[in-house]
């Protein structure tokens, strides 16, 4: 009655529960115990507290109950009370123990029993913890009395309250009591320590901590607060608006600021379901309060941690959620010397609740419950860490306490921010139950096995949720037990535990089966009938109506395989249910589902009778390839080889066999021989249809070339070292080396083999066609892609890694005979056996098989035998002889093979006359193989007649070594060095060209001969004389592609021969290439060369060569004869007139006059050649219509660009005039030879004169086209500019002003102005540079003395020198008492120290004369003389400027040396 009543005195407060009995604490302090049928069985503290409350003093008196907690197995109660009164309760006889007053003077929050009796054990003994809400922590121990069985207790304090309030409390349960409940679960190892250390936590506002109480008091870890942006504190704030109006505990919690309440801890003042009042809670700026931590211990299975239960602490601070998990070490009970093994503590787990939790809890041993602000209550299962249920406890008045911090939080100010909310003794947990204490009720919480819910949902007809939770329990269960063991095993035994051993099943995994059974069973017998598509005859088509009997079963069969994967009961799959889908007709279905879940990875075993189904059912809907298809994605290791492989072979999937045996068997040999087999009889086939329908033949071509291309395919991914046709990579490498040596025995054997049982699955087995053949298997490959094929060799040829069988290195090499075997060091037999099988076939072998195959037409012809003929042997195709061709190029190239010379020159043949001819091919293939490799006349005539001028160039090369200075070979040396000769001069290239002089060089001087034996060798003057005259035969030549080098080569070669050299010239090509000849040895490009030849030759040439060097210069090159003429004496001067005046070379013959003597008619004749060769540029430029494109825009210098050649070398040979002219009157300057009987500067007058009065001459005036004048103009502006500046170094300034101001005054200085205004901006600006030159030269000099001096003066910043103590102390104190500290550093005291008088006195003589001189007054003396420089007054000014701190500031410590500079001022 006292429990239902509602008066406010006695509304419940605390709750405890065990396995008997579930305590309510009331707030009158009464404490009502109930069975757990409900029934009261008694009321503690009623009669008692009538008792003592007629005291006035008592303690009990208004207390109410804080804190209660009953032993585990029922018998006792420990109650916690207001007043810091605590007492230990006998249920049964309903009469107080023990009760102490004295421990505590603040109410109790929470008290837990820590040890108690067990059954069959001592019962005198029982263990407690007390914490108060100011802090105080205290052991207690019970103990009974042996003479009046009365209590008596024994404390101690564990936490004085110095360190802070604890927040929450609880107590880890013995794991006896624990081992009861589980049953058979384990405890993960030896239990002598877990039973012997009592644990319990606590937490304060900043941390939490594992303590043990027994066997001794110890704090085993501390575990800090989480961050801020962890607990999250603003999460009310964001759900207060939408949890304020439905929930009584987030009113009252938002609330809670407003009670007036003083004491630390306070029973809930207010249970009734009442809203938020407006005039309390401000909605516009909510207070955010604290949150206090939650502690649960618990003996729980977490994840990763096996099916083991462990200590496990959960910990939730606002909206985190942690685990502390204790491991224990593995030990035996304690250790031999008495020392404890206390367990570890680590960070198993976290995650973070939507809102911030105020209440934690575990349920079992895997479930734990919390409880947020929003009301909010969830269950979560932690061996999956996934949420079982969230229920809303929003309707429920739970009851709380609030709890008053001592120290509130920053973030938490204001008006009773201090206050908190805590369910610690409202929500308790015993076993499976929760209880929860509501303020009129206590509600259970229980969770039900997962047998139980399932067989709710069976019951109900939800049978696919009821699979789903069976799954759900196999994943979290099952599967979690075996991870670690699972996780030990190879990964073929993984794939082998897919199929269950049926004696070998848990409880569990056969009862989840029988479910499955049972729905199968009952969807089969209330399956939908089964609808066939209606014709109908007014569309003529058939209606489109929905089968759902195939909709039913096609659902069925997905639930089947979905539940049998999970479960990995694919015995069960392929057993009972196959046989269900059977019997209900209904196993095409089931085979088409099958064949989805396989293409997507998820089934990797099909059992043999299944499989051979699905094979006919794909048969019958003509898709054979999904078989294959299906078959790569399953496990090779876990099928029938025997049916799988009969089943393929059967119905001839070759890519399913490769697969199977590759994957499985690791044959890489006998699939490809099986598809040979099919490619056999695919040719066969062929050839005997030449004469039926082209649709026939076309359907068994497509044959041919889908196994042939097949085959090709499966050889490059092998070759590769790659699984077919997956792509995996093959595993060990030394695998890869064994394989390809398997499949090139294959393919090179030379005659067919039959295969076993080829008969059985429908593959001839009888020895004709092809099989006849030789080299069928190579054979029939060429025979569907040559090309392919080579590729696919020749990724095993070039693979650096691969070893083969040695080279032929015998002469038979070049005629097919039997090579030798590779030589193998001294190994084991095993390690032979391993070498030889890794040791490919030998590359020779292989390409002598190959060229009897593809050209057995020129084997024929070379060895003079007929070609094999018959029907049995296919010809190949005709590109395959090309193909080949190339393939043997490339490794010819190499030099890893070598092929007779028949077989090169066919080689080279086509190398030379393909589509794409490349001579680089050729010049490699001929630089890279053997010289008797090859027929040397056969090669060259294809070479030359394919244009290959390098290639054969390096025959003719080959032919000249092998037949100079050999007996009867003189006429065939002379072809192939002319040959070798033409090749150099048809080349191309001027580089290629000069290539030639080096090659000859090197054959006259006999470099090639030391490699011919003796007995074959001839005279070698008599070889030498053959190629020497070769060369002087065809020198015109040499001189045609380089006249220097040829110059050069005949200095090496022919220096004593240059008369007959120059005679065998004379007249080639009129005269031309001896003229170049000479040109190159006189000139002086033959000493650019080398200069040793040059004078050489030189000295061997006459006065009639050099003669007729100049007659040819004449007649080619007359524009460099005035050049030679003025640079060389090695002629005569008679002569030399008489071919100038005869060519009208003006310049050359007015030098020739000059030297002979006649400077006036020199002159008067290049004046007159100058006057001729301007009227000429003048017409040029009238009649040059091309001219008319040019810019009329004169540049800078005056300068027009011509485009136009023939102007452009009109005025180039004015000017050449104009300079041998200027260089006349410059060599005649200092004879005083005269025009008119003048003086010597009149030649440069005159020259100045004609320049001057070009235009009149040429009647510029006159001219109407503006662009002819102002070219005509600017030519005679140059040339008269170069005039002047020849003349400034020869004739003085004096005469040259006086005859420009005198003869052109009248006409503003005429020509001369513009030039003369140039030459004076030209040196104004020349001057200014000088200027800045200096002014730039001074400045420097200036700073770099004002920094050397600022470096002289300035002192050096040193340190105070450490000072060793005097014995007596009196060093220390004079230091003292002459040192000043101040803020730049230290300085003297100027009373106690003579040096320090002395700068003084400087200082103030040297401010004395500043000054003076300032002031402008003079001394009584002033010297007249003055030491110091400008550059030193002007640095003395500005040192001045810190003169003053250079005195004050000197540094004390270890001195530099003197230095002395400046001046005397």
């Amino acid at each position: 009655e006292a429990a239902n009543s509602k008066s406010p005195a006695n509304l419940p407060t605390a709750l405890a529960v065990n396995s008997k009995f579930i305590a309510v604490g009331a707030q009158n302090g009464d404490i009502w115990v109930f069975d757990l049928f409900e029934q009261l069985k008694a009321t503690l503290g009623g009669k008692t507290n009538n008792i003592l409350n007629e005291n006035p003093n008592s303690v009990f008196k208004g207390a109410s109950v804080t804190s209660i907690d009953l032993s585990l197995h029922g018998d006792y109660l420990l109650a916690g009370y207001g007043s810091g009164v605590i007492i230990l309760w006998d249920i049964f006889k309903e009469s107080i123990l023990k009760s102490t007053d004295d421990l505590h003077t603040s109410p109790i929050t929470s008290v837990r029993l820590t040890s108690f009796p067990m059954a069959g054990n001592d019962k005198s003994n029982i263990g407690a913890v007390s914490v108060d809400a100011g802090g105080l922590v205290n052991k207690l121990a019970f103990s009974k009395g042996m003479l009046w069985s009365t209590y008596s207790v024994e404390t101690e304090c564990l936490l004085d309250g110095t360190a802070g309030q604890i927040l929450a409390m609880e107590a880890l349960p013995p794991l006896d009591f624990v081992e009861g409940k589980c049953g058979s679960t384990g405890t993960g190892g030896s239990d002598g320590s877990r039973n012997t250390i009592t644990l319990i936590a606590l937490s304060s506002d900043r941390s939490s901590f594992a303590v043990s109480v027994e066997p001794k008091v110890s704090v085993l870890h501390r575990w800090a607060r989480p961050t801020a942006e962890r607990i999250d504190p603003t999460v009310f704030d964001r759900c207060e608006q939408s949890t304020q109006a439905s929930s009584n505990y987030a009113s009252t919690y938002a609330s809670s600021y407003v009670s007036s309440c003083a004491s630390s801890y306070l029973s809930t003042s207010t249970y009734a379901s009442t809203a938020a009042d407006p005039k309390q809670v401000s909605l516009g700026q909510p207070t955010p309060l604290p949150f206090l931590p939650c502690l649960s211990w618990g003996w729980a299975l977490v994840s990763g941690g096996g099916n083991s239960v462990t200590p496990i602490l959960a910990r939730a601070w606002g909206s985190c959620l942690q685990f502390l998990r204790a491991s224990f070490p593995d030990s035996d009970g304690a250790p031999d010397d008495g020392a404890i093994n206390w367990p570890a503590f680590g960070l198993h787990d976290e995650f973070n609740a939507p809102s911030p939790v105020v209440a934690l809890n575990w349920l079992g041993k895997r479930s734990l419950v919390y409880l947020t602000i929003t009301n909010e209550f969830t269950i979560v299962d932690t061996v999956i860490m996934t949420m079982q249920e969230n229920l809303d406890f929003s309707s429920m008045n739970l009851v709380y306490a609030e709890f008053a911090l001592s120290r509130p939080t920053t973030s938490t100010r204001g008006p009773g921010s201090n206050i908190c909310t805590t369910f610690m003794n409202s929500i308790r947990s015993s076993d499976d139950r929760l209880m929860v204490l509501c303020q009129e009720e206590v509600k259970q919480i229980t969770v039900l096995g997962m047998r139980q819910q399932i067989a709710s949902l069976e019951e109900g007809g939800q049978w696919l949720e009821a699979l789903a939770l069976a799954l759900d329990h196999f994943e979290s269960t099952i599967v979690s037990q075996e991870d670690r063991r699972r996780d030990q095993i190879s990964k073929n035994e993984q794939s082998e535990s897919m199929l269950s051993d049926p004696s070998l099943l848990s409880e569990d995994e056969v009862w989840m089966a029988e479910l499955l059974m049972r729905y199968l069973k009952l969807a089969i017998e209330n399956a939908p009938e089964s609808s066939s598509p209606q014709f109908s005859f007014s569309t003529n088509k058939f209606s489109d109506t929905i089968n759902f009997a195939h909709s039913h079963f096609e659902m069925l069969s997905g639930v089947c395989f979905e539940y049998c994967i999970v479960t990995r009961r694919l015995d069960l799959l392929f057993g009972r249910i196959f046989q269900c889908f059977y019997e209900a007709r209904y196993i095409n279905v089931f085979l088409d589902v099958m064949e989805s879940y396989i293409l997507n990875d998820k089934l990797k075993y099909v059992a043999p009778e299944a499989m051979a189904l699905f094979v006919e059912h794909c048969k019958d809907i003509k898709d054979l390839q999904v078989v294959e298809r299906c078959l790569l994605h399953m496990e090779t290791n876990l099928m029938d080889f025997d049916s799988i492989l009969s089943l393929l072979k059967k119905n001839l999937l070759f890519t399913g066999m490769f697969h199977v045996y590759c994957n499985g068997l690791d044959d890489f040999v006998s699939p490809m021989e099986l598809l040979f087999e099919g490619l056999f009889d695919a040719t066969d086939d062929r050839s005997n249809r030449r004469r039926v329908d082209i649709g026939e033949r076309d359907a068994n071509s497509n044959q041919l070339e889908k196994y042939g291309y097949k085959a090709l395919l499966y050889l490059e991914y092998s070759f590769n070292g790659k699984y077919f046709p997956k792509g995996d990579a093959i595993h060990p490498e030394e695998r890869l080396q064994t394989i390809r040596r398997d499949l090139l025995d294959l393919l090179f054997r030379e005659s067919y083999l039959p295969q076993p049982h080829a008969r059985a699955y429908g593959l001839n087995h009888s020895i004709n066609g092809i099989r006849t053949s030789s080299h069928p298997y190579l054979r029939v490959l060429l025979l569907i892609d040559t090309n392919a094929f080579l590729d696919c060799l020749s990724i095993v040829l070039d693979d650096p890694l691969a070893r083969f069988e040695s080279t032929y290195s015998d002469s038979s090499i070049f005629e097919y005979g039997v090579g030798q075997n590779v030589a193998l060091p001294h190994v084991t037999l095993p390690q032979l056996e391993r070498k030889v099988n890794e040791i490919l076939p030998d590359r020779q072998h292989l390409t002598r098989v190959l060229s009897s195959v593809i050209m057995p037409n020129s084997i024929a012809n070379a060895n003079r035998l007929l070609a094999p003929t018959g029907d049995c042997m296919p010809s190949l195709p005709d590109a395959s002889k090309p193909l080949y061709l190339d393939f043997l190029a490339k490794y010819l190239k190499k030099g890893v093979v070598a092929v007779p010379k028949y077989v090169t020159t066919e080689v080279f043949t086509h190398l030379c006359t393909k589509k794409d001819a490349s001579e680089e091919d050729v010049l490699s293939l001929l630089i890279s193989i053997s010289q008797t490799s090859f027929d040397l006349d056969e090669i060259l005539h294809t070479v030359e007649d394919a244009g290959m001028t390098r290639s054969a160039l390096v025959l003719h090369k080959v032919g000249v070594a092998q037949s100079i200075d050999r007996i009867g070979m003189k006429e065939k040396c002379e072809d192939h060095f002319n040959g070798a000769i033409d090749c150099f001069l048809t080349g191309k290239e001027p580089d290629f060209q000069l290539g030639l002089f080096s090659y000859v060089r090197q054959e006259c001087a006999g470099e090639n001969t030391s490699s011919i034996p003796p007995e074959e060798r001839c005279n070698d003057s008599c070889t030498n004389a053959i190629l020497r005259n070769i060369v002087l035969r065809r020198l015109h030549d040499f001189i045609k592609v380089d006249p220097i080098h040829s110059a050069h080569l005949v200095a090496d070669i022919f220096v004593e021969d240059i008369d007959r050299i120059l005679t065998s010239l004379n007249g080639v090509d009129n005269g031309r290439v001896e003229y170049e000849f000479l040109n190159a040895i006189i000139s002086g490009g033959l000493a650019k060369v080398d200069t040793v030849s040059s004078q050489e030759l030189s000295a061997n040439l006459s006065f009639d060569h050099h003669h007729r060097y100049l007659a040819l210069m004449v007649q080619f090159q007359p524009d460099s004869v005035y050049r030679y003429l003025s640079s060389s004496r090695s002629y005569r001067l008679d002569d030399a007139l008489k071919l100038c005046q005869e060519r009208r070379i003006t310049d050359a013959s007015a030098y020739l006059l000059e030297r002979m003597g006649d400077v006036s008619g020199a002159l008067q004749l290049m004046l007159k050649s100058l006057d001729t060769r301007m009227m000429t540029l003048k017409h040029l430029l009238r009649e040059n219509t091309g001219f008319r494109g040019v810019s009329r825009r004169i540049s800078a210098n005056k300068r027009w660009k011509f485009h136009n050649e023939a102007a452009e070398k009109e005025i180039s040979g004015v000017k050449q005039i104009l300079v041998a002219i200027l260089g006349l009157c410059e060599r005649n300057k200092n004879e005083h030879l005269t025009l008119d009987n003048e003086r010597g500067p009149l030649l440069w007058f005159h020259v100045l004169d004609r320049l001057a009065h070009s235009k009149s001459v040429l009647r510029i005036s006159k001219e109407s086209d503006e662009q002819n004048t102002s070219s005509i103009s600017t030519v005679l502006s140059e040339l008269l500019l170069m005039t002047m500046q020849r003349m400034i170094s020869n004739v003085s300034l004096y005469d040259l002003m006086h005859k420009i101001t005198t003869d052109y005054a009248g006409s503003d200085l005429g020509e001369f102005r513009e030039m003369l205004v140039s030459m004076l901006k030209t040196y104004s600006s020349e001057l200014d540079v000088c200027s800045n030159a200096v002014d730039v030269m001074y400045h420097d000099i200036r700073s770099m003395c004002i920094e050397k001096k600022k470096l002289k003066v300035r002192g050096a910043y040193v340190y105070r020198k450490p000072y060793s103590a005097s014995p007596s102390g009196t060093t220390n104190e004079v230091f003292k008492n002459r040192i000043k500290k101040s803020y730049l550093g230290i300085s003297y005291d100027p009373i106690h120290d003579k040096s320090t008088n002395a700068l003084y006195a400087l200082k103030k003589n040297r401010q004395e004369i500043q000054h003076e001189s300032s002031s402008g007054r003079r001394g009584r003396y002033q010297p007249q003389l003055n030491l110091l420089t400008m550059s030193e007054k002007r640095f003395s000014l500005q040192r001045r400027s810190y003169s003053n701190n250079f005195v004050q500031c000197r540094q004390v410590g270890v001195l530099s040396e003197a230095q002395h500079v400046g001046g005397l001022l």
